[in-house]
């Protein structure tokens, strides 16, 4: 296949997952309801009937109508508050193992709740499951595990990146292929071993969703791989499996994460995708030494530059530095004084962008499989080349 065939070929695979993922975000449609239907799974082993906890003391029962489309005359509608201060909400069965409705735990800071059907005390179906980050997740139980697609998501539903995890599970594990997002709007995809993101064929899709790093992870943290390329995305029972082609003169790369002493193990190994979009040359700002310059066209949103640099907090008392750039309240990224010229450090390009009264570019961060958090730089509008 020549290279013009092969660009084709990843336009569409970008397309096609551009797609998926924006259905997968559509927190109102029903395709998780869809893949579910199109699934055969093998009934989940669940819980035995005399494994069934037993439900804590009831202290009140509140009977009042409640919103439900579940029409049965043997439940009744109503409050529970049981004794460990959890309460339900819904439609019960007078013993209470058939419930639709509800579920509010106690915690110590926050009450999440869980939606859902119980049958035989057990959860049963389709149920949403509030997080403390104000999201929730999507998912199928049988007899009380997860059994079936799940997807999570964050607090923000018309955010880009909201979509956290595309997963299936099967008697409570992670099955098969798997969508998990991150920080910057990459992804991790694969196939997870023994219901981790563990394995030897993983891989970060940047958030272009084109470039990538394909290799070895432990618990959803990149080891070792090398660069890649998306080359293919097919879509099996509604989840998206990509295919992943090696770029030239890719590099074999490992985990690189800065400390608060050393910004790079290897200073000297170019981000090859990065090194693509952009090149460092003279400035043609007077009196401005080197800049940064696009190698490819961007448009608005676009990953333009990353910046990595040693780790450290942010303090009044510190020197001052123009290379210094705030993460967060608890974390500066600054590249050292022996570590500003190219022939000191390539890995990452960002610290040799200058600044404009007339910006094209605004900052965002990024969790990055080899560097972990970094500093980015997001073009706000149209960046020609040059």
């Amino acid at each position: 296949m020549g290279k013009g065939e092969n660009q084709v070929q990843q336009s569409i695979a970008v397309e096609k997952l551009q797609d998926w993922i924006e259905k997968m975000s559509n927190q109102s449609n029903a395709c998780l309801e869809e893949m579910q239907d199109n699934t055969a799974l093998v009934n989940a082993h669940g819980n035995d009937e005399e494994e069934i906890p037993e439900l804590p003391d009831v202290v009140d029962i509140d009977y009042h109508d409640v919103d439900n489309s579940v029409e049965d005359e043997a439940l009744k509608s109503g409050t529970i508050k049981f004794t460990n201060n959890d309460t339900f909400k819904g439609l019960f069965s007078p013993d209470m193992k058939k419930r639709v409705g509800t579920c509010h735990k106690n915690q110590k800071f926050n009450s999440l709740g869980t939606t859902g059907t119980w049958n035989s005390g057990l959860l049963d179906g389709m149920a949403i499951i509030e997080n403390a980050y104000g999201g929730y997740e999507e998912t199928y139980f049988k007899r009380g595990v997860k059994h079936g697609y799940s997807r999570k998501f964050g607090p923000q539903p018309k955010k880009k990146g909201n979509l956290w995890q595309v997963a299936l599970y099967k008697n409570g594990k992670m099955h098969g292929h798997f969508w998990r997002g991150c920080l910057g709007g990459g992804y991790i995809t694969g196939v997870s071993e023994d219901n981790e993101i563990t394995g030897d064929n993983i891989a970060y899709i940047f958030p272009n969703l084109k470039d990538g790093i394909l290799g070895k992870f432990e618990k959803g943290k990149f080891l070792s791989g090398i660069e890649v390329e998306l080359s293919n995305i097919e879509i099996h029972n509604g989840m998206a499996i990509g295919s992943f082609a090696s770029i030239p003169k890719a590099s074999n790369l490992r985990q690189d994460k800065s400390t608060s002493y050393r910004i790079a193990l290897d200073p000297l190994t170019p981000d090859s995708h990065e090194h693509a979009r952009v090149e460092v040359r003279q400035s043609n700002t007077p009196d401005s030494g080197e800049g940064l310059f696009a190698k490819t066209e961007f448009k608005e949103g676009d990953l333009v530059s990353i910046l990595n640099g040693v780790r450290v907090s942010p303090s009044i008392s510190d020197e001052w530095s123009d290379y210094k750039v705030n993460f967060n309240t608890e974390l500066d990224l600054d590249v050292p004084e022996d570590m500003r010229r190219l022939d000191q450090y390539c890995a990452t390009l960002a610290h040799k962008a200058n600044h404009s009264f007339t910006p094209n570019t605004r900052w965002g961060r990024l969790d990055h499989p080899r560097f972990g958090m970094v500093v980015t730089i997001i073009a706000i509008k149209t960046i020609q080349v040059g």
